[in-house]
């Protein structure tokens, strides 16, 4: 994904290089206070609640866009996870991740996976056969492997090809949060590539239930464990006031920034 030269980001960056040295504006605030922050509109929310129960596990604020104060510091420490755990250190190689992400992510590993399994017979197979058939046709290691793969088929089964897309496109969603908190994407970019994601989810979905269950079967798929103490936090933050879950599934999704 080739990137266009961005003139308002190279503006805004011009500006962060400028309070980076000297350390206050003209009003003589300090640079922690001056980095700016995204209105949360209920556009906003809506985009929040896709990655809320991650904002949760890092103990973050669900009502944040990014799920962090935009400061200096934040910048430093989400740059720093983004490189660690995944790579991006800077526009291009957040570009390259997102890509990934939106376009293959787990789903099409995923799909190989079943469609592999669909091809050699799966489906003629009778369930509690189902786990020495996988064991004897492929070398997948062992009872308890055999056994994820056997659940991996029946989601397929049950929730067809897409099964898991809910999973990649809120982890999409939940980077571009990162990206902006980072700085490597402004603000009109970042809301303007939610949006885009966001509209994506929607007609897939016939709720949050529905689209965080897709997020938590991928989730399963992904980390090869229970997704029960993710759920028990979906579940929970459903309860609480300030839950963006509050916020219309089927609203319609506009451009408020």
């Amino acid at each position: 994904m080739k990137k266009k030269f961005n003139f308002k980001r190279v503006a805004a960056y011009c500006m962060i290089l400028v309070l980076a040295i000297t350390g206050t504006t003209g009003c003589g605030l300090k640079k922690e206070e001056l980095l700016e922050e995204i209105e949360l509109t209920d556009t906003v929310r809506w985009f929040n609640a896709t990655y809320a129960i991650l904002t949760e596990t890092n103990n973050w604020d669900y009502n944040l866009f990014g799920g962090l104060t935009n400061t200096e510091k934040n910048r430093k420490d989400v740059r720093k996870l983004l490189n660690e755990r995944w790579g991006v250190t800077d526009w291009n190689s957040a570009d390259i991740n997102l890509e990934t992400i939106r376009d293959k992510g787990q789903r099409s590993e995923f799909a190989r996976i079943v469609k592999t399994m669909e091809r050699d017979g799966m489906s003629d197979i009778p369930e509690e056969e189902r786990e020495a058939f996988l064991i004897e046709h492929y070398d997948i290691g062992g009872e308890d492997r055999a056994g994820l793969y056997v659940s991996w088929y029946e989601m397929y089964e049950e929730y067809g090809i897409d099964a898991i897309t809910g999973w990649d496109y809120c982890r999409a969603m939940s980077f571009l949060g990162y990206y902006y908190i980072a700085g490597y994407y402004g603000k009109e970019e970042v809301l303007d590539l939610s949006l885009e994601i966001a509209q994506k989810i929607q007609p897939l979905y016939d709720s949050w239930d529905e689209l965080m269950d897709s997020y938590l079967r991928g989730y399963e798929f992904w980390s090869e464990e229970s997704s029960s103490s993710r759920r028990a936090l979906y579940e929970k933050i459903k309860t609480r006031d300030d839950s963006p879950y509050e916020v219309d599934f089927h609203m319609e999704l506009e451009k408020t920034w």
